[in-house]
């Protein structure tokens, strides 16, 4: 992953953990949102990836 990439996915993480504990966003909320966004960082962040502009 290029390190642009990397920052910006840290800053996006950092700001999505601060805004559910500074807000007190419900469990519910959280159990939800997390996850989901951990999945979207991981599909990106697979995408990005040169193993991913090879062809077998």
């Amino acid at each position: 992953m290029k390190r642009s990439t990397l920052l910006a996915h840290s800053i996006l993480w950092a700001a999505a953990i601060l805004a559910s504990a500074l807000l007190g966003a419900p469990s519910t909320l959280t159990l939800l949102l997390l996850p989901s966004l951990a999945t979207i960082s991981w599909v990106v962040s697979l995408r990005d990836s040169p193993a991913a502009s090879c062809r077998a």
